[in-house]
């Protein structure tokens, strides 16, 4: 590597290699290979670039370029004209890949760090004239590569990698490198959803080992990923699943899941997706500075459309998730939040302590206002006291309860979701089952009503043990007229030339077009059953499968890492 560190060059050829692979299993070793006796610093750098980020998930660092804008700066670049580019473009599917074929270049003496710094320099650049700065510098930074590093260089800019690599391979074969056993993957797995910052724990697995996973807690400006609850087929099994006698049912809302960081008067608003959403929710960041009564804390919560004492709908919410425009849809759709935990207070951590521990913290530093209050809830040994509860959440509007241990060991668990905290839906004492958080992955083309736009959607769950999409569903009903539009003009900007490297899909339920699987929907099904035609946890040549499904919404709060893993869709089956 020399003094000057790692160079691109070598990034680049690792990104060709992977490209080429399609076994999990594989790409975890070949990276492992790479990170295997490379310094801490060139992990770090690595590992944010092989995801197509510059950094953390949590900070605000979108590269912002567009296809057109690309075209032009490859034009640019290369010194070619406009319409040629757009037509090798055409031809070859991938902006990479026309960089690729552009250029001549064969040495460079770029470095990792190099280029990460100047793409930092270049989302960083804003204000007058900050579009014509932002392509001279990607310009000339182009033309500093070789052709191969242009190719990636290129995708890192537009924020899609097209390797086939997700977070959990990164953390597999941060496993595999530094502590020789690919088993470690879930110790490493739950230090990043303290840390949250993948480039820092690769550096300091890198140097330290396992001893490295540990050295992570809770901090101002840095998210933890949130708990998250199960779910049960009948209310009976909440009594098998929660120890004690004494049980605390909480308010389910429905709304977006916010972690709140509060530094003095400086507050940070942080969405499921370890988005900063600050800017979207300014009465919830006023009035988080005159409720909390602690100078430092780590809160959790749900945001809600909030108007005249009453909660309103999802959709509702979502139309405040907006850059520009808020002081009129503030107005237009006022919030409230309801805070439920407390994660850190005044240099303290508080996530090895009991929920009722917490909940006690939490009502000792809020005072509750028209924005700011604490989620309702009962506390009983007696379980038709809950059941009452249940009844009267949902005569409210709510969504329904989350049940929540209150034993010694009821700490709270970033990223997990375990048996110390239940949902009960609606949807379940009614005999549905439940809904279902998966990303659209392909289209089918319409007829009749339906011509010129999609007819059914293509949609996909996590299978997180092997890092990929599955096939589980294929959505059809549902759909308004407005959501064929809306939806329909999102994913254009995801449609992909091929199916996605993450994906596994059988021939049979090829789309007519493949998406980017990046959006996200809510679908409720009737049964889970097992399909020829479905991957979804694979099984003897079939499939897990939802049945009947239909379109609930678009879930904008959540993305492609955050939706309903297999091992979910399997416990619900049972």
């Amino acid at each position: 590597m020399g003094k000057r560190g790692a160079s691109f060059s070598e990034f680049a050829s690792l990104c060709s290699e992977l490209e080429k692979i399609s076994s999990n299993i594989s790409l975890r070793k070949k990276l492992a290979k790479y990170f295997k006796g490379k310094k801490g610093r060139t992990i770090k750098y690595a590992s944010y670039l092989i995801l197509g980020q510059i950094g953390p998930k949590y900070e605000d660092l979108a590269m912002g370029f567009g296809t057109k804008t690309m075209v032009k700066i490859l034009a640019r670049t290369f010194d070619k004209d406009e319409e040629r580019v757009r037509k090798l473009f055409k031809k070859k599917g991938d902006l990479g890949d026309t960089a690729n074929t552009l250029s001549k270049r064969k040495r460079s003496s770029l470095k990792l760090k190099h280029v990460l710094d100047r793409l930092k320099k270049i989302q960083k650049t804003s204000g007058e004239g900050s579009q014509e700065e932002r392509a001279e510098e990607m310009a000339e930074l182009l033309q500093d590569a070789t052709a191969e590093e242009a190719k990636f260089i290129v995708r890192i800019a537009l924020e899609n990698m097209r390797l086939g690599v997700g977070e959990m391979t990164v953390l597999e074969a941060f496993a595999e490198a530094f502590t020789d056993d690919a088993e470690n993957k879930d110790v490493i797995e739950n230090s990043y959803n303290v840390c949250t910052d993948i480039g820092e724990l690769g550096e300091s697995l890198a140097e330290h080992g396992m001893k490295g996973a540990k050295r992570f807690s809770i901090s101002l400006g840095r998210p933890v990923k949130v708990m998250l609850a199960q779910r049960v087929d009948k209310v009976s099994e909440i009594l098998e699943k929660i120890k004690g006698n004494r049980i605390a049912a909480e308010e389910k809302y429905d709304g977006e899941r916010v972690e709140i960081h509060k530094d003095g008067k400086d507050v940070q608003l942080f969405s499921r997706r370890l988005e900063d959403i600050s800017d979207q929710y300014p009465e919830i960041v006023e009035g988080m500075r005159k409720c909390v009564k602690a100078k430092k804390a780590v809160l959790d919560g749900e945001i809600v459309a909030y108007k005249n004492g009453k909660i309103q709908s999802f959709q509702k919410l979502m139309q405040r998730r907006r850059k520009y425009d808020v002081k009129e849809y503030r107005k237009k759709i006022p919030v409230a939040v309801f805070l439920f935990d407390v994660l850190y207070v005044n240099g303290r951590s508080f996530l090895k302590k009991s929920y009722p521990e917490r909940r006690k913290k939490l009502e000792s530093i809020v005072n509750q206002s028209t924005r700011i209050k604490l989620a309702g809830r009962k506390v009983s040994t007696n379980f038709k006291e809950i059941k009452k509860f249940f009844q009267k959440c949902v005569d409210k509007g709510l969504e329904g309860i989350i049940v929540k241990s209150t034993a010694k060991e009821s700490v709270y668990q970033p990223g997990n979701r375990g048996w110390l905290w239940i949902k009960w839906k609606k949807e379940y004492a009614e005999g549905m089952k439940e809904t279902i958080d998966a990303v659209i992955v392909g289209s089918y083309h319409g007829r009749g009503r339906r011509k010129g736009h999609y007819g059914a959607l293509l949609c996909a769950v996590l299978n997180k043990d092997k890092d990929r999409f599955e096939t589980f569903t294929k959505v059809g009903t549902g759909f308004t007229d407005k959501d064929f539009e809306s939806i329909g003009k999102k994913l254009k900007k995801l449609k992909a030339r091929k199916k996605p490297k993450r994906l596994k899909v059988k021939k049979r339920m090829e789309p007519d077009i493949y998406y980017r699987p990046e959006m996200v929907i809510e679908v409720l099904g009737a049964e889970i059953t097992r399909s020829p035609s479905h991957t979804a946890g694979e099984k003897d040549g079939k499939g897990l499968a939802l049945r009947f499904p239909r379109f609930l919404r678009v879930r904008e709060d959540k993305g492609p890492e955050d939706i309903t893993t297999v091992r979910e869709v399997r416990q619900i089956k049972k």
